[in-house]
């Protein structure tokens, strides 16, 4: 045992970790980028909305501007990351393929620049064995390659700026004060977030909160309360709507309830001293005090929203204020006696706290509570002024080029879940749905529930059912990190203090939450950046609490060495071997085209055609001598989305000169969004074209 004396793993140098992992991840994508032609349509870049992005950087390179099609100015798309492709798809004039090559390297530099970020932001918290562990798992795990790296989407770009922003909130953290300079950091931090991806926003704001309100427990309590609150009033709408009628007409009411709501309840609370130390109050005033601020705001809240009924900008069931006053009375005592039993450092309460009469009380906490004012105005102004300016900006050119202020592709969205029974599938399923936890319909925490899924799929072949054994494990995991979280309360808090988890975890549930609350249809995958990185992060945090309780020797920190080095090896195995079994050299198709259904746009129209298609991202990209009209709107104008909304699509088509629909004719004319767009009798299929599945190609000859 003597050679384990003269190793110390605290003298292990980061580099090594750090340059292994960009040989290896460098190495593989540079054998992928080099593959066959056909790999990139077939098996890296799949998914139709990558080609979005793509077609419009490609036109924009090219002296077309903001355009998928050449015709139809759009802002479909988030902005950082078309700018990012611009360059590359400048490329496309000498070849299609050759941007998509370089794309793959590009993608894999985000990879890396995130993880040995992560790597950097984890290792002062959990030590630099989990931290290894969980970078290479971020880095190579195939489900979140397949997510963040592989799609071609802006989610890449999302995870660097997520995991820059933790970083330097991390280093804030560290310091006894901020200078403006930190601020000024982190609010430019805060805009490449929300320009990597606008609903970014979510973790910008609560993020500010954590900032602004350092040193004072509201920082913590503000987050918590916020999310109380919004799911509160829509659990109160749902219960009394039902989901279904909530989504097709009280959803806007709600999160504006909510708001108002928030808004004068976080007043209430300030001044009434719900947001002091719980333990700097003594039980009995804790409790009056929340009974008197829940009380309050409900009775504000209630008179600015009727009169807001009156006006007709919202409805709200009578029994709304009712169920927010329990809900929230019941909430708010929990979180704040929970925060008393979970701290672990002492809190004093001072003597102009506790005067016997009620009076004196209310005029001390307004004394007390109009100190820092100052200190935290100066340094909101400075991050959310930053922020603001930055959005602002962005939205004056949106509204002077584009006619409207957001991207046209999330109000066609949310227009789409106000439907019944549209073609992409409406809103949330079930009000879990709405919490963004049902293990059936929700995806956005998949990197956990679908292996918990699965585990409980089989078990439950052998007894109980699934959802049974999928809530006992569930509850079983989360039972296990609070007792392990728990067990050392001191050292715990500090570490998420430090990786920011509060802000990250409550923005992350929050931003899921709020996609479930409002109608809005067709969510994907590659919307919850933010919650696999919280979750790989949890994880982290799980295992470093662990190891702590191992004995703190010098073989028992070796031997946790060599078994993150063996997990981080074994995914390095089946990264590498996977992606060099997708990516292969031999092109058995080789001379034939890039997508099986361009033989059939290519040979049945001619020349200069346009053809529309809803989607049509990769067809609009490869196809040779025609051009690709989006009809769902996503990447086409605002115009053409006031057209849709009115029922007029087929005229605004035919205005630009639309040739062909290639598409199931019986969605196009019978399902909606479409129905009553077309008539049956503008569309005649192409004599001699093939079906594509349930597609068709059509000639579009609109009535006169």
């Amino acid at each position: 045992m003597n050679f384990l004396k003269k190793i110390d793993p605290r003298r292990i140098g980061d580099h090594w970790f750090e340059i292994t992992l960009i040989a290896l991840v460098m190495g593989v994508h540079l054998y992928a980028a080099f593959s066959a032609p056909h790999n990139f349509s077939t098996r890296w870049f799949t998914r139709d909305d990558a080609y979005y992005y793509f077609k419009v950087a490609q036109n924009i390179s090219e002296g077309r501007g903001s355009t998928f099609d050449g015709i139809n100015p759009t802002n479909g798309y988030h902005p950082l990351w078309v700018l990012a492709c611009v360059p590359i798809f400048a490329l496309a004039r000498f070849d299609l393929i050759l941007p998509l090559r370089v794309l793959i390297v590009v993608m894999a530099a985000l990879s890396l620049a995130t993880s040995i970020l992560l790597f950097r932001l984890l290792k002062k918290a959990t030590g630099k064995p989990i931290a290894m562990l969980a970078t290479s798992f971020w880095a190579l795990d195939r489900l979140i390659h397949s997510i963040i790296t592989q799609q071609g989407m802006e989610t890449g770009i999302v995870a660097l700026s997520s995991v820059l922003f933790l970083y330097l909130l991390q280093k804030a953290e560290l310091k006894k004060q901020l200078a403006t300079s930190d601020l000024v950091s982190l609010a430019l931090a805060a805009l490449f977030v929300i320009f990597s991806r606008l609903d970014g926003i979510f973790l910008i704001l609560i993020a500010g909160v954590w900032i602004i309100f350092r040193g004072s427990p509201i920082r913590y309590l503000l987050p918590v309360d916020l999310f109380i609150t919004f799911s509160v009033i829509v659990t109160a709408y749902i219960q009394r709507a039902g989901l279904k009628l909530y989504l097709l007409g009280f959803d806007n009411s709600a999160l504006l309830m909510a708001a108002v709501t928030f808004t004068i309840q976080t007043i209430i609370f300030y001044l009434m001293g719900l947001y002091n130390h719980p333990k700097s109050l003594p039980p009995l005033r804790l409790l009056v005090s929340t009974l008197a601020s829940v009380t309050l705001s409900t009775g504000l809240s209630t008179g600015v929203i009727l009169t807001l009924s009156a006006f007709g900008l919202l409805d709200m069931p009578r029994a709304v204020p009712a169920f927010y006053w329990i809900g929230m009375l019941a909430l708010t005592l929990l979180t704040r006696f929970a925060l008393r039993f979970i701290s672990p450092w002492p809190v004093s309460p001072s003597k102009e706290t506790e005067p016997a009469r009620w009076l004196p009380v209310v005029k001390t906490q307004f004394r007390l509570a109009l100190e820092p004012l100052g200190k935290w105005i100066h340094a909101g102004f400075i991050y959310f002024g930053i922020a603001a300016a930055g959005l602002a900006i962005y939205m004056t050119i949106n509204r002077v080029l584009f006619g409207t202020f957001m991207p046209v592709s999330g109000q066609i969205k949310r227009w789409w879940g106000s439907m019944p029974n549209d073609v992409y599938g409406g809103g949330s399923k079930t009000f879990l749905d709405v919490l963004a936890i049902d293990p059936n319909f929700s995806q956005t925490w998949g990197l956990f529930t679908n292996p918990v899924a699965q585990w409980a799929e089989k078990l439950s072949e052998q007894s109980w059912d699934f959802d049974g054994w999928y809530w006992l494990l569930v509850a079983a995991i989360a039972t296990a990190w609070l007792a392990l979280f728990l067990a050392n309360r001191r050292k715990n808090l500090r570490r998420t203090f430090q990786l920011g988890l509060i802000p990250l975890l409550v923005s992350a549930e929050f931003h899921a939450f709020t996609y479930g609350a409002m109608a809005y249809s067709a969510k994907h995958e590659w919307y919850w950046v933010t919650q696999m990185l919280t979750l790989v992060i949890l994880g982290a945090l799980g295992l470093a609490m662990f190891v702590d309780f191992l004995p703190h020797r010098k073989p028992v920190q070796i031997f946790t060495w060599v078994l993150a080095g063996a997990a981080s090896l074994y995914l390095c195995y089946g990264f590498s071997a996977e992606l060099i079994n997708r990516m292969p050299y031999q092109d058995p198709l080789a001379g034939e085209p890039y997508m099986d259904m361009l033989p059939i746009l290519e040979g049945y129209t001619e020349s200069g055609a346009l053809i529309g298609m809803t989607g049509g991202g990769n067809a609009g990209y490869f196809i040779n001598g025609r051009t690709i009209v989006n009809m769902d709107g996503l990447i086409n104008s605002h115009a053409y989305f006031q057209a849709l909304k009115d029922n007029r699509a087929g005229e605004y088509l035919a205005d630009i000169g639309l040739d062909y629909i290639f598409a199931n004719s019986y969605i196009i004319t019978n399902s909606m969004p479409y129905r009553q767009q077309f008539s049956p009798t503008e569309l005649f299929p192409v004599e001699g074209a093939p079906a594509y599945g349930q597609k068709v190609l059509m000639r579009f000859e609109p009535e006169k």
